[in-house]
């Protein structure tokens, strides 16, 4: 299922990237996705994993990494302040923090254990950043991005 979704999605995520200069590689078979692009005010590079197994059903597992391939902190942008958003979803212990990443959901060891559950992911945390296809997250993540003064310590 997540290979065919990923196939149907792969023209609408191409055609966002090559519009906003965003480099992305997807792997059906492995349900992975690398997108790199620029910190607009640091000026580093940042590349973004999304482990997508289970997508649809389950929301994929967003997370920057370092240039040796690790998830740390320091790889995740800053949280800003993105006029007429309230919060960012660049969390401040390195995570992003959205209903469409399964890592931000306390069942899986992430922040919120408010959300109703993963299962739930499209309709969970109403009030919060909503996106339902991998462009959608993309656009998610670039407006966040944009609004962000650099990267975490």
């Amino acid at each position: 299922m997540t290979h065919a979704q990923l196939e149907t999605e792969r023209p609408a995520i191409l055609a966002w990237a090559a519009k906003y200069g965003w480099s992305v590689g997807i792997s059906p078979a492995d349900r992975m996705i690398r997108v790199s692009t620029t910190h607009p005010a640091a000026g580093v590079a940042l590349t973004g994993l999304a482990d997508c197994a289970w997508y649809p059903s389950a929301a994929p597992a967003w997370q920057f990494v370092n240039a040796a391939g690790a998830s740390a902190r320091s790889a995740y942008p800053a949280p800003g302040n993105t006029p007429g958003i309230s919060g960012s979803i660049f969390h401040p212990n390195g995570l992003i923090c959205a209903p469409w990443n399964r890592l931000a959901y306390g069942e899986l060891g992430g922040v919120h254990n408010d959300w109703g559950g993963i299962v739930n992911w499209k309709t969970a945390a109403r009030g919060y950043t909503q996106a339902h296809t991998i462009a959608d997250m993309l656009q998610a993540l670039m407006i966040h991005l944009m609004a962000s003064p650099g990267m975490m310590p």
